[in-house]
């Protein structure tokens, strides 16, 4: 290899370097599990709920993957999708895009599961939330909604839209719906946030959005 391409090829790695954060998520996570219909913590804490928090912002999550889940080694989707409207197609970061558009994708539609009815394209929406006590200072955290669950998130920001809210402005109970075998999230809005909890949010919020458009490293 010549000294000229050999210096061009560790200009190319040291960019991809430069970016690697924003294509991989950090491993220690700030994630709520909600496997089993537990709610487990980052630091490990349990509870059967309900849980209680400020919801900052949300993401329209959709993973392709084409391999079963090994958490000895984790693999980025095939096709993935992160969008906060619902006109979503594929990540500027997905290297192998499986459509324009997840609308009109042939993972996307029911049926397409190797087994089952379902979608081979996982359809989630990734919720960032916060205590009301944490301070500008605290790091929120992240829950995913499965699909059984989405139902009840429509609900919850309909519901607000109709009074002239937004999740940001009220305190949310998630709850785990008994009737459903699968850990189903159920969304019921609380008392309104003190005026003077909003600019925490918002400084909040803005760490918040940094957390939800990061690129997923593999299933959960």
């Amino acid at each position: 290899m010549s000294q000229t391409a050999l210096v061009s090829m560790q200009e190319r790695m040291k960019a991809e370097l430069a970016n690697m954060h924003n294509t991989v998520m950090a491993p220690s996570g700030r994630t709520i599990s909600t496997k089993g219909k537990i709610f487990t913590f980052p630091d490990q804490k349990t509870t059967q709920g309900p849980i209680t928090g400020v919801i900052l912002d949300h993401r329209n999550f959709n993973t392709y993957y084409t391999a079963a889940y090994n958490p000895q080694n984790p693999v980025p989707p095939k096709c993935f999708a992160i969008s906060k409207d619902l006109n979503i197609k594929p990540h500027t970061d997905c290297t192998d895009p499986q459509n324009e558009t997840c609308k009109d994708c042939t993972w996307n539609k029911w049926g397409s599961a190797a087994t089952g009815k379902g979608k081979a394209c996982r359809n989630q929406v990734k919720l960032a939330i916060a205590a009301p006590d944490m301070t500008a200072g605290d790091e929120p955290l992240l829950i995913k909604i499965s699909p059984t669950g989405l139902k009840s998130w429509a609900a919850l920001v309909n519901g607000l839209e109709t009074l002239g809210l937004i999740p940001m402005q009220v305190i949310t109970e998630i709850s785990f719906d008994a009737n459903q075998a699968y850990p189903t999230l159920i969304f019921k809005a609380g008392k309104a946030i003190e005026e003077s909890q909003l600019e925490t949010m918002w400084a909040l919020r803005e760490k918040a959005q940094v957390m939800l458009d990061q690129t997923p490293i593999g299933a959960e």
